[in-house]
């Protein structure tokens, strides 16, 4: 049996590219899924990039170290997703736009947070390089 998404990947419009999209009724799943995707405009890369050019990248900084992040508001969840994940996960969940926010506003911090717990760190708040010598850990 073969399940078929409806969700298309970020810019090639080829189901193939979704990842693991599991459980779609939960905004917290959506956003798992969005940091660890590694395509151009996806992933806790992406996020980052994002938040730099809006001059948010302390908060998102902040998010990743705080053991609890308190939610945020409606404009920095708009300011930071790109538009269409935003659509989507309102078109999916059956919420409306506003209630996707603020249901967002509560769970991006967290989900910043759980995502940056998970990947390796060779200084406070960094993420570790590609290449770097794991011996030097």
């Amino acid at each position: 049996m073969t399940m078929s998404h409806s969700r298309l990947g970020a810019s090639s419009g080829n189901p193939a590219d979704i990842g693991p999209w599991l459980d779609r009724t939960e905004c917290a799943s959506w956003l798992d899924t969005f940091l660890s995707e590694t395509a151009p405009q996806r992933g806790y890369g992406h996020l980052l990039r994002r938040a730099a050019d809006t001059g948010l990248y302390d908060v998102v900084r902040n998010w990743s170290q705080t053991p609890s992040p308190f939610p945020t508001d409606m404009l920095t969840v708009q300011l930071l997703l790109p538009p269409d994940l935003v659509a989507e996960i309102a078109r999916e969940t059956a919420m409306t736009d506003q209630d996707t926010l603020a249901a967002l506003t509560t769970e991006l911090p967290l989900a910043v947070r759980r995502h940056s717990t998970q990947k390796r760190f060779n200084r406070f708040g960094h993420a570790g390089c590609q290449g770097e010598d794991p011996t030097r850990r």
